[in-house]
Order: C-alpha cells, then sequence, then structure tokens
C-alpha cells in the first residue's frame, strides 16, 4: 500500500504505526514532483529513504504547462490548445499556471532546445531519473500525448551537464509551483499582475530568440 500527498511527518507517523500494530509499511508514495515543484527533495525525500518508501510522483509536466504548450502553441500537439487545462480553466489548481510558473517554464523550454529535447522529454527524463522515484504517473487525454510520453522515458539519462542546468534554474526559481495560501489572491494582487506583465514580455523574447537561433542554423 501507499501515501499519498504526505509530508515527512506524515510519512513518519503511518510508518511508526504500522510497526506498532505489526502491519506492514508503506512502500510507495505519491506527491506532486516537477522541474517546478522540488519541495519533496527535502525531509520528505529523507524520510522515504529512511523507511524504504519509493516515490511515484504525479503532476511531473505540472498540469501540462511543461510540455512548454504555454510557451509556444507548437507543442500543443493533436489537441487545441483552446481546450487545454489552464486556458479552458484558468482558475483550476491555479499552483500550475501562476505567473511565476510561466516565467521558470520558458526558461526551461530554452534549455530543452539548447539540448536537442522536447520540453516534454526533459521534464519527464528528469523526474524519471531521480534516485527517489520508481515509476512516474503521467496524465494525458489524447493517443498521441501517449506515445510522446513513453518515448521520453526511453530517453537515455539526462547528461550531467544538463543536470547542472537544471539545478541552476531550480535555484533562480525555487519552487515557483509549490502551494500557495490563496488561489484568489494569486491572480488578484497587484505583485502578481506585475508578474502576468514580465511573463508575457519574457515569452515574447523568448520566442524571438528561439526563432533567431532557428535561422541561423
Amino acid at each position: 500500500w501507499g501515501l499519498s500527498n504526505e509530508n515527512a511527518f506524515g510519512v513518519t507517523m503511518f510508518c511508526l504505526a504500522a510497526d506498532k500494530l505489526g502491519v506492514a509499511r508503506p512502500i510507495s508514495i505519491q506527491n506532486d514532483l516537477s522541474l517546478n515543484n522540488r519541495v519533496f527533495e527535502g525531509d520528505v525525500a529523507e524520510a522515504c529513504e529512511a523507511f524504504g518508501i519509493v516515490g511515484l510522483p504525479y503532476g511531473t509536466l505540472a498540469g501540462g504547462v511543461l510540455t512548454g504548450k504555454y510557451v509556444d502553441p507548437s507543442f500543443a500537439g493533436d489537441r487545441s490548445l483552446d481546450l487545454a487545462r489552464h486556458n479552458s480553466q484558468p482558475q483550476f489548481q491555479p499552483r500550475y499556471n501562476n505567473p511565476l510558473v510561466h516565467l521558470a517554464t520558458a526558461e526551461y523550454v530554452a534549455l530543452a532546445n539548447r539540448a536537442g529535447l522536447k520540453p516534454l522529454e526533459l521534464a519527464l527524463a528528469w523526474a524519471r531519473d531521480r534516485p527517489y522515484n520508481a515509476a512516474v504517473i503521467i496524465g494525458t487525454t489524447t493517443v498521441q500525448q501517449v506515445k510522446d510520453c513513453v518515448a521520453a522515458f526511453h530517453l537515455d539519462p539526462l547528461p550531467d551537464e544538463v543536470n547542472a542546468e537544471i539545478d541552476k534554474l531550480h535555484e533562480k526559481f525555487r519552487s515557483p509551483q509549490a502551494a500557495h495560501s490563496d488561489k484568489d489572491l494569486l491572480f488578484d494582487v497587484p505583485f502578481w499582475r506585475h508578474h502576468f506583465s514580465a511573463t508575457a514580455r519574457a515569452f515574447d523574447d523568448l520566442l524571438q530568440c528561439n526563432a533567431t537561433s532557428a535561422e541561423a542554423a
């Protein structure tokens, strides 16, 4: 059996309770984990290691954001971008869709491009390669999306230099997808409105840079 959305205290107490009752401990944990949310890598991962629990993370594409399709529509694949979750339901799970998340994602998309990968491949291969994970949960709506995800899992491990660049971006954008206290404030306060404008400018700059690089190549 397994746990889901637990912290280090919860993992510890479940395991101690199992020991006290003389029953099997949990063997897996299903927590939110992605390039935009590495909170699990703190004390939760440490507790899991101590109790022999492996990760089965969900949200590794951040509700589709880390596919890059909100940065560059060409990554939307065979499903209309108008139907995509954060366009059709912008207030649903805003932790995946806040301005700082999009700002960070734009840089991960640029990194994937430099590495010769699709953004989806970068995000899934990174999660697959984490030593605390045994498998990665995906969510898809089309057959092509399934094929793209499976192809990502068949990639070789990410090179050290790509992982180093990922860690640099993590230092710049520390888990911007991590839980927020009030989803209405997330979009309503002036601080975030300022970042919406900054994000839009960053997207424009990134797309222009990618177009220029493609022409030069």
